[in-house]
């Protein structure tokens, strides 16, 4: 599968995971680790922002059609790649750890955007973690041009 097209599959499973964290009615997998109580930080996300750095040069491939629906399988297709896995490594990742982070920043990320929205204020229903997410996320735009 094309890394490209490996990154548009695992941000449409990550939505799809994103659903379920926000209804609060998905399960993850025994021992699997919940994105809503990952807690991101500015160090990770500079080693993410490293990875996905290295393999924007890859060529695509095919997407093979298998949806990703929790952490593991994430993790799973990230494995299935050897240029990926060494990607992670240099960065001391595991593709678990890459793969909760990656949730944990598209759900915090999605949460800013809703922050600006008329209305958005209600933050009872999210977690401490997610919360702490958004402002590490919101520190990093202020940083940035």
């Amino acid at each position: 599968m094309m890394l490209r097209t490996l990154a548009a599959a695992l941000a449409f499973s990550a939505l799809s995971a994103l659903a379920l964290l926000l209804t609060h009615t998905g399960a993850w997998a025994a021992g699997a680790t919940d994105p809503a109580t990952f807690r991101l930080t500015s160090a990770l996300l500079d080693r993410m922002d490293q990875v996905a750095a290295e393999l924007k040069h890859l060529p695509q491939q095919d997407d093979d059609g298998d949806d990703a629906h929790s952490v593991e399988d994430i993790a799973r297709k990230l494995d299935a790649h050897p240029q990926v896995r060494a990607a992670l490594a240099r960065q001391n990742l595991s593709s678990r750890e890459y793969a909760t982070a990656m949730l944990a920043a598209l759900h915090a990320g999605m949460l800013l955007a809703m922050d600006k929205a008329p209305g958005a204020k209600n933050t009872q229903a999210f977690t401490p973690a997610q919360l702490a997410n958004v402002e590490v996320l919101r520190a990093r735009q202020k940083g940035r041009p």
